[in-house]
């Protein structure tokens, strides 16, 4: 989601294929930072764009047995019938991932490689449960120069990281942190997107649509700093889920675990994420929130209090359509959350939370009417 100057480098946005699709192209906006603009006239009800499947998602662990882990089916609060369970690391105990039917189940496993993702999928929710059993503790808060103690810090964390690769495996639960839900929601976002790395690493045919996805993924932006100076406790929490992952993700996955890559996943995910929401006849307000899956195809698509298309989710996969007629060269926007029919300072507030002020025709004229 651009709206940020320099969410893409000029550089990067020239190497970015030209296939995601015919509709649109990418090109600098008036206000700053990339946008996609129609390529030509494209009719109300157009559907112009696509997503097959996240390159990573996560379902908040309150509704983990009431959504589908593979197509985000939620069905009003009861529970999936369909489970994959078993243990990990040789522990008595076993977890289980939720699924809608057997088919969803089936889909997981074909996308799965010698059960590398489910492993580590189970492996986040036995290790959260051992976590808990630990003391809680406050949550800490950056001191002094905030830039300085975030270098510092993560300075010290992949000093740390080199300790633990030199850590027998049966000790390394002794160093395991207490997470919670919040950091369970992106510990499992993160292990799904490496564990597409890996995919991508040590295979020589790739589903082409993965193939694009992970390569527009790299290209986009990490927020991470910014979100820092907003709310500067989460330093610490970002340490924390770097190092559950580095103390609970197997082998296969270890290789792409470092500081960089980890700041990187989380950062992209900030500004990138769309909400995985119930299926409800309701109210915006009376819909519940299930988790999120980044599209990075669909991240150029800027903000707009009066968007021009929808994003409508099929399943896991992300559909957009026109909402009205387009002339050539208009920019292509969607909103980014509930905030069309607000007072405009309101909108203004909140999708601050994205990191940009709205530029839109509807706030320019809402604001100059005031």
């Amino acid at each position: 989601m651009e709206n940020i100057p320099s969410k893409q480098s000029d550089s990067a946005i020239e190497n970015v294929p030209n296939n995601i699709s015919t509709f649109f192209e990418i090109g600098p906006t008036k206000y700053g930072g990339r946008g996609c603009f129609a390529k030509s006239k494209i009719s109300k009800g157009t559907q112009i764009h696509y997503c097959s499947s996240p390159v990573g998602s996560s379902i908040s662990r309150p509704f983990r047995k009431e959504v589908c882990t593979y197509c985000f089916k939620y069905d009003n609060g009861d529970a999936m019938k369909t489970k994959l369970a078993k243990s990990v690391s040789g522990r008595k105990e076993s977890s289980a991932l939720y699924f809608c039917s057997n088919d969803c189940v089936n889909k997981f496993l074909d996308q799965d490689i010698n059960d590398i993702l489910l492993t580590n999928l189970l492996s986040v929710e036995q290790n959260y449960l051992i976590g808990l059993k630990k003391p809680g503790v406050d949550a800490l808060e950056p001191v002094g120069d905030l830039d300085e103690q975030i270098d510092r810090e993560w300075e010290r964390v992949e000093r740390w990281a080199a300790e633990v690769d030199s850590t027998r495996s049966s000790k390394r639960v002794n160093f395991l942190p207490r997470i919670d839900e919040s950091e369970y929601l992106e510990i499992k976002y993160i292990v799904g997107v490496l564990f597409n790395e890996f995919k991508i690493y040590s295979q020589k045919e790739l589903n082409d649509d993965l193939s694009l996805e992970m390569y527009l993924f790299d290209l986009l932006q990490s927020t991470e700093r910014e979100k820092y100076h907003k709310y500067p406790y989460l330093l610490f929490s970002y340490i924390n889920i770097f190092k559950f992952i580095k103390l609970t993700c197997t082998a296969e996955l270890q290789q792409f675990i470092t500081t960089d890559i980890v700041r990187s996943l989380i950062g992209k995910n900030l500004s990138n994420a769309f909400g995985i929401w119930s299926n409800t006849t309701a109210k915006d307000e009376d819909k519940e929130f299930l988790g999120f899956s980044v599209y990075p195809s669909a991240s150029f698509f800027n903000h707009s209090c009066d968007p021009n298309i929808i994003k409508i989710r099929v399943r896991n996969d992300m559909r957009f359509e026109t909402l009205r007629d387009i002339a050539i060269g208009e920019e292509l926007c969607i909103n980014y959350g509930n905030f069309q029919n607000e007072d405009v300072e309101k909108r203004q507030l909140e999708l601050q939370e994205w990191f940009f002020d709205c530029g839109c025709t509807k706030c320019q004229l809402e604001l100059t009417a005031k």
